[in-house]
C-alpha cells in the first residue's frame, strides 16, 4: 500500500507491507533509490511486522527540498526523526541499505532510545567522506559543479516538459549502466519503476537532479565512525561478497560496533533485489 506522511508541509511518499497494527519496521534506501529498493525482502517479512519503506526527500514520490534546503545525511537524519514521531512510535527497528546505513547511524547513535535494532545492508555508515586538508577544496569544486550543470543541464537540469529517455526500457538501460555496482535488469526495472515519470515525448528521471552531485560538505572518516561508536542496539550487518566492501574497505568501521553480528552473502551492491534475496529475508526476520 502506498502511504504519505505530512512533515512540516512537506510530504514523504512510502510504501507499507503487513498489517499496521504489529510491529513497525521502517526501510531507508540508498543514494538514488527509492521505497522499491525493499520490495523483494518485503514481501516475505514475518507476519507480525509492519515494514514502512519511505521516499527519502528528493527520491521517488517524496518531495523535493526547496532551492534554500540541502541534501545532507543529517538532513534526513531529521526527516526520519519526523517521520518516527509522525508514526508516533516511541521505538522502531530500521532496515537501510548503503547511504540509508548512513542515516540511520545518525539517528542510533544521536537518538538511541528511538532504535530497536538495525540491520545494514552493504553499507556501512556515511557512504561518502572526504579527508580534513581537502574539505575547502572540495566546497569550491561543489559549488562550480552546480553551477555548470545548471548551465549546461547536465543531470537532469532539464526544463520539466523534456525528456531524457524515449522509453522505459532507456532508463532502466541507463540505471544498469550507470548504477553503483553490477545490478541486473530485474532489480533496475524494480527501481526504475518508482524513478522515472511520463513526459510528453517520453520519461525523465523524477529525482531532484540536486542530489546527482556531491554536497558541499561531507563528513571525515573519524567522523563517520563516531557514529557507528555510538550505536548501542544490535545490529545485523549483511556485506555482499561482490560488493562495496571487500578486500578490506571499511574493515575499521567495523571494528566501531558495540554489538553487531556480521554475515557475508553472495551478491553486489543491491543485493537484497537479486538471487539471494530469501536468505537475506530470512536472516532479517529471525534477528528482528
Amino acid at each position: 500500500m502506498e502511504l504519505t506522511l505530512d512533515i512540516d508541509a512537506f510530504q514523504i511518499k512510502a510504501r507499507t507491507w503487513g498489517n499496521n497494527k504489529t510491529k513497525t519496521v521502517l526501510g531507508i534506501h540508498g543514494w538514488l533509490d527509492n521505497a522499491n529498493s525493499f520490495e523483494k525482502i518485503a514481501s516475505i517479512f514475518s507476519e507480525d511486522i509492519y515494514f514502512v519503506a519511505i521516499d527519502l526527500a528528493g527520491h521517488g514520490h517524496s518531495d523535493h527540498r526547496s532551492l534554500q534546503q540541502s541534501y545532507y545525511l543529517w538532513d534526513y537524519a531529521l526527516d526520519i526523526i519526523k517521520v518516527i514521531e509522525t508514526l508516533q512510535l516511541s521505538r522502531v527497528s530500521i532496515v537501510a541499505h548503503s547511504m540509508g546505513t548512513g542515516i540511520a547511524s545518525i539517528v542510533a547513535g544521536t537518538m538511541p532510545e528511538l532504535v530497536e535494532k538495525m540491520v545494514f545492508l552493504d553499507g556501512l555508515g556515511a557512504p561518502f567522506v572526504i579527508k580534513e586538508d581537502d574539505i575547502v577544496s572540495h566546497f569550491s569544486k561543489s559549488v562550480k559543479q552546480l553551477k555548470m550543470a545548471k548551465k549546461t543541464q547536465l543531470y537532469g537540469f532539464l526544463p520539466s516538459h523534456e525528456y531524457q529517455f524515449a522509453s522505459k526500457s532507456d532508463a532502466i538501460h541507463d540505471r544498469m549502466k550507470n548504477s553503483v555496482g553490477v545490478i541486473s535488469s530485474d532489480a533496475s526495472t524494480c527501481l526504475v519503476d518508482r524513478s522515472i515519470i511520463q513526459v510528453q515525448e517520453g520519461y525523465r528521471w523524477c529525482h531532484d537532479p540536486r542530489i546527482t552531485l556531491p554536497e558541499c560538505f561531507r563528513m571525515t572518516e573519524r567522523q563517520a565512525q563516531s557514529f557507528i561508536s555510538a550505536i548501542s542496539c544490535k545490529v545485523l550487518v549483511i556485506l555482499g561478497k561482490q560488493g562495496l566492501f571487500t578486500e578490506g574497505v571499511h574493515n575499521s568501521r567495523l571494528d566501531k560496533f558495540q554489538n553487531a553480528e556480521l554475515h557475508w552473502i553472495d551478491g553486489g551492491h543491491h543485493l537484497h533485489l537479486e538471487e539471494r534475496y530469501k536468505e537475506i529475508a530470512e536472516l532479517i526476520n529471525e534477528f528482528l
